[in-house]
């Protein structure tokens, strides 16, 4: 064999061994996991939304390759706020699955496992600190009820870096009532919020919709398709809300749980609903 055709060769295996190491960059991974014994409830749920920064603290930027985040410190940081909520669904958002600059590869599972919850995870695809890039991020539910099954909806698209989804958790409430629980974090495009819309609109039975909608205005769509934001009357035209559908649900109790600790650069936001009768 010629000993340039040789090199090539060699360099041309090398080459395909590296592309196939590599992610699929426009796959967008989805699972689901029932951990503990369910509850049920025809009465109320208390719905919390929670944007966690990556795992990483407020004034840390999760996209360095240099900073380190998403440690089991960072996981009893959230874990404190969030049992002082006491929620029956927390809508996650940011959340990473086995990125190069976090510490715990695992954290949903970790994070599940100390709250005891039910998880759920719905990826917006292959992003990274580093490249090429080893882990995802994206949204995810928690719940004290069980999750009968899952979908993933791509709602936003700009190329594979730029992209986001909705995670839809079906959740078994009762005996007769199954609940489409949704987290999501949009971009500040034009796409994001008519597209939920669309969707949510085919769906059947009650729907609680959580997440940060990064729009700090009216948000009509929701409202024209018989939704309401039970922060309307308090933390108006915030980016993180929590909507639900007034046919099917009142708002008992709302707030947010403070963090002196800059755990995340957002904050978690509660809303406590009443279940309606038939």
């Amino acid at each position: 064999m010629n000993f340039r055709f040789f090199i090539f060769f060699v360099a041309l295996l090398s080459l395909i061994s590296c592309r196939k190491d590599e992610p699929d960059y426009e796959k967008r991974n989805s699972y689901f996991k029932n951990i503990v014994p369910p509850i049920t409830s025809d009465s109320t749920i208390n719905c919390t939304t929670y944007n966690i920064h990556l795992g990483f603290k407020a004034y840390d930027d999760p996209w360095s390759e240099e900073a380190i985040g998403g440690s089991f410190d960072q996981i009893n940081q959230l874990v404190e706020i969030l049992q002082k909520i006491d929620a029956d669904i927390i809508a996650l958002q940011e959340v990473p699955v086995n990125r190069s600059n976090t510490i715990v590869k695992n954290f949903l599972e970790i994070l599940a496992a100390r709250l005891q919850m039910n998880y759920a995870f719905g990826a917006h695809g292959y992003n990274d600190a580093v490249y090429p890039v080893e882990g995802e991020w994206g949204n995810a539910i928690l719940t004290k009820f069980k999750i009968n099954s899952i979908h993933n909806e791509e709602v936003e698209y700009i190329d594979k870096w730029a992209r986001r989804s909705v995670l839809n958790a079906q959740l078994q409430l009762n005996d007769t009532t199954i609940l489409n629980a949704l987290s999501l974090h949009h971009m500040p495009t034009l796409e994001g919020i008519p597209n939920t819309a669309d969707y949510i609109e085919q769906l059947n039975g009650p729907v609680v919709m959580m997440g940060d909608f990064n729009y700090l205005g009216e948000i009509n769509d929701f409202e024209l398709i018989g939704y309401s934001d039970v922060d309307s009357t308090y933390l108006k035209h915030g980016i993180d809300r929590i909507f639900y559908q007034k046919e099917y649900f009142e708002v008992l109790e709302i707030g947010h749980e403070d963090d002196v600790n800059f755990t995340s650069d957002h904050r978690a936001q509660y809303g406590i609903l009443k279940i309606l009768p038939d």
